[in-house]
């Protein structure tokens, strides 16, 4: 959001430390990292998401979407929905061979099923498609 990038994954943490929202999102990150109990680090993890939430707002590369973190159906977990913001920043690219490029990224953004995610014994997770995606796995 403030297009700084770290030169590699050594250097997360430095450059994380020196962004605007490093102040306010450091002591609510790591107080969930120190959690003991579920709750406790959902009570840290919130406001995070809430933060996110309205730094995306602030960009005004969509239209502001709700930043309150909401229940997960039925269950007692609070959860941000990103994939609103993921679906409404994809729906603001114009450029048809940018909209025609197949999704990037780790296996648990495009599916969500703990019966293909929890084999962590196979050695290849990757995903294809731009809607559906399709999952390979070695046996």
């Amino acid at each position: 959001m403030n297009r700084v990038y770290p030169p590699y994954s050594k250097w997360l943490g430095t450059a994380f430390a020196e962004l605007p929202c490093a102040e306010t999102l450091t002591p609510l990150l790591s107080a969930a990292l120190a959690a003991r109990t579920w709750q406790e680090r959902e009570r840290h993890l919130s406001p995070a998401y809430e933060l996110a939430a309205g730094m995306h707002n602030d960009l005004g590369l969509t239209e502001p979407l709700e930043t309150k973190a909401r229940y997960f159906h039925t269950r007692p977990f609070l959860v941000m929905d990103g994939y609103r913001f993921t679906d409404t920043l994809m729906a603001t690219i114009n450029d048809p061979q940018v909209r025609s490029l197949p999704p990037v990224g780790a296996i648990d953004q495009f599916v969500d099923s703990t019966d293909v995610t929890q084999f962590a014994n196979r050695r290849k997770r990757y995903i294809t498609g731009p809607v559906l995606a399709t999952l390979h796995l070695d046996k």
